[in-house]
């Protein structure tokens, strides 16, 4: 738990020097599911709040799609695809990723794909009466509305997307000596 809330901070800048102080958003909800373990069968669950309030955690699971009560179904099914594709994240495996941005560009090459290019069994449609018992089946951004048919892996490759804008980044400091030379070049 104090490893999830040391990670999910953000920085409030106070135009100080110095490390800016480390604060987690507001409204940020936060359980947490304890199983307790017999003859390896699960023989009690217990739910607990460790941020927020209990009022507050049942109001976002009452959301369409969201379930009852605090659970890890969701989040395991998400888990899942990024453990078995991703070799850093695998427990006690030799590879790790040695920077951020490798790890970060992974996870989202891996979420668009999860995201776009497969079925879900939990979004399909109900069949319309009258009709076949085939259920219509749905991606997550289908489902979101972000599309209206499945990807091919082959299109989400190939996908163009734009860089942000570049900003230039603002040099603290002493100027290095290339461009003083010739300033003093002219001055002397």
């Amino acid at each position: 738990m104090r490893a999830l809330l040391r990670v999910f901070r953000d920085p409030v800048r106070t135009g100080r020097r110095g490390q800016p102080r480390l604060v987690v958003a507001p409204g940020w909800l936060m359980g947490q599911v304890i199983k307790q373990y017999a003859r390896r069968r699960v023989v009690k669950v217990v739910h607990r709040v460790v941020r927020g309030t209990a009022p507050a955690i049942a109001k976002v699971l009452k959301a369409p799609g969201r379930g009852t009560v605090i659970n890890t179904a969701s989040i395991e099914r998400l888990n899942a695809p990024f453990v078995s594709a991703l070799a850093p994240l695998v427990r006690r495996g030799r590879a790790m990723a040695h920077k951020e941005t490798v790890l970060t560009a992974g996870m989202y090459s891996l979420g668009c794909a999860y995201n776009f290019c497969g079925y879900h069994d939990r979004l399909r449609l109900a069949a319309p009466e009258n009709a076949p018992p085939k259920w219509p089946e749905r991606t997550p951004a289908m489902a979101a509305g972000l599309t209206d048919y499945r990807w091919t892996l082959r299109e989400r490759l190939l996908l163009k997307v734009p860089l942000p804008p570049w900003v230039a980044s603002k040099r603290r400091g002493r100027p290095p000596k290339q461009k003083l030379q010739p300033i003093m070049a002219m001055a002397a």
